[in-house]
């Protein structure tokens, strides 16, 4: 359906009516068409829809071309299953600069068509004897298939380690400019000319290089932790890198590590924005592994509200002794409280005691781990459980999960470095929920940076869209924005958009797929 400005569009509206006051997950790898080939992982995998037909696509990003031979690329056939278009989607080895040490992935429409674009960050080799290379940028051309762009849109040539790049709208002018994390090396800003070109920022703070941000860091994530309008970004990666950037909204980002509280630990993986509590301050969950050794497994640091965070991992009950890579947030049961999923690579990351963490947020600040009695527990022994997403593939209200397993150098090719994807499917509970689409106006167009408030009855529950998936692991995916209302039949929504516009929404009525675009006011019908 084509948006016009001015009008909200209630997409579809369904009702579920499953058993249990919790829901459960089916295995449908198999049933629903994905590939069972073992490949090396680089990030989370990514959920967008690529064609525009309401149904996310799947991309489960692999290390390298030598040997992974590219990422596993699928749409979403209305939600039954999925075709593979590897072969077609036009995502592969490009232009001279490719040396094919392809690591994090992104989507964004960087030029506000409608349609996602993605972007593939590149290691050069890492840097032994040097590697002029290009990074790629993908355009989409909303069908499934995209073009490579990168020449024309000016990315630069350089011999950084790119690890993960993230696409959000630093200056608010309603154009995706882009983050690129590089590991040793100066991070990059590209600013968004709003013609299809994107040019380099020469300095943007602490955040350019940063003491132990770039030196060792490689995961990033966004959100807007103080709510002034601005994202600012965490950083974590080997050793004690863990970084925290606000941004002054002038263009220029400052290390607030100390002053927030955040003190530094080892072996950051997966980073999770969001607000656990519902206090409207976004909270931060950190998993935390290293390859084939004791991990130091989990951090929740609660947002104080007042520009401090508080270390209440113990606390929570949300403490972990395993080497963990991935953590994304999930209101799994549509409760309203935000849930967390947690890979586990082993207690010495070599498989053993593989079990991976559900925890289920038990709406008084703790969490009490779900993972076996629900399914997703996946302990083998043997598995290396690094990446993972959440995503609603089939449209019925309930997140699935994408899990991926392995990942491991260019030139690694052990047990360790490769893995299988799965995904298991939310079979759901009588519990409601809402789905929200973004269109921006004056913000950009699928209003990353944007705050959102759902009340329903006495409780409001509070979302940023910031990417997808529920955490960065040097991916960032698109979707909508998942909200549970527990048994509310309907409620109110809230959108405060990057450009300072408000927009609400009155009597949604629950289990809609809604979109709002940006300065209607319009309520739903």
């Amino acid at each position: 359906m084509k948006l016009s400005a001015g009008k909200l569009f209630v997409v579809a509206a369904c009702s579920l009516f499953a058993s249990g006051a919790w829901a459960g997950f089916n295995d449908v790898t198999s049933q629903v068409g994905l590939a069972h080939e073992l490949k090396k992982s680089w990030g989370n995998p990514i959920w967008g829809d690529i064609n525009g037909d309401g149904f996310i696509d799947l991309i489960v990003p692999t290390h390298g071309l030598s040997k992974s031979r590219g990422p596993f690329v699928y749409t979403n056939n209305g939600g039954t299953n999925f075709v593979d278009i590897r072969s077609t989607s036009g995502i592969g080895r490009s232009g001279d600069l490719d040396d094919t040490d392809w690591h994090g992935f992104a989507f964004g429409d960087y030029d506000g068509d409608g349609k996602l674009d993605l972007y593939i960050a590149e290691g050069a080799k890492g840097n032994h004897g040097g590697t002029d290379k290009r990074d790629l940028l993908f355009r989409g051309n909303g069908n499934g298939t995209f073009q490579y762009v990168s020449d024309i849109a000016g990315l630069q040539t350089n011999r950084y380690r790119g690890r993960g790049a993230y696409w959000f709208d630093y200056d608010k002018d309603g154009k995706l400019d882009l983050f690129v994390k590089n590991f040793g090396d100066s991070n990059m800003l590209y600013h968004n000319n709003g013609d299809g070109t994107l040019a380099p920022v020469s300095d943007f703070g602490d955040l350019t290089r940063g003491v132990g941000g770039s030196d060792k860091g490689s995961i990033v994530g966004f959100a807007d932790f103080d709510n002034d309008g601005n994202l600012d970004v965490v950083i974590t990666g080997d050793q004690n890198v863990q970084a925290l950037y606000h941004n002054n909204g002038d263009g220029t980002f400052s290390d607030i590590t100390a002053a927030s509280g955040m003190v530094p630990q080892a072996s950051g993986k997966g980073v999770a924005w969001g607000d656990y509590d519902n206090d409207g301050f976004m909270d931060l969950f950190v998993a935390r592994g290293h390859p084939r050794k004791t991990g130091d497994g989990t951090s929740l640091y609660h947002n104080n509200g007042n520009g401090t965070f508080t270390n209440v991992t113990n606390a929570a009950g949300v403490t972990v002794s395993g080497s963990c890579w991935g953590a994304v947030w999930g209101d799994y049961d549509n409760d309203g409280y935000l849930d967390v999923f947690v890979t586990d690579s082993g207690t010495l990351g070599d498989g053993v005691g593989n079990a991976n963490l559900l925890f289920h947020n038990n709406g008084d600040g703790t969490f009490s781990n779900a993972a076996a009695s629900e399914g997703v527990a996946m302990e083998d022994g043997i598995s290396l459980h690094k990446g993972a997403a959440w995503g609603d593939y089939d449209n019925d209200g309930f997140l699935d999960l994408l899990v991926k397993d392995g990942v491991g150098n260019e030139n690694d090719l052990g047990p360790g470095a490769l893995g299988y994807h799965y995904l298991l499917r939310n079979t759901g509970n009588e519990n409601h929920f809402l789905k929200i689409q973004l269109v921006g106006n004056q913000s950009n167009s699928a209003g990353i940076g944007a705050r959102i408030a759902v009340t329903a009855g006495t409780s409001t529950f509070y979302r940023q869209q910031t990417a997808g998936g529920g955490g960065e692991n040097d991916s960032q995916g698109s979707q909508p924005i998942h909200v549970g209302l527990g048994t509310a039949t309907e409620a109110s929504v809230a959108i405060s958009w990057p450009s300072g516009i408000v927009d609400n929404v009155t009597n949604v009525a629950a289990n809609s797929n809604i979109t709002i675009i940006e300065g209607t006011g319009a309520s739903a019908p």
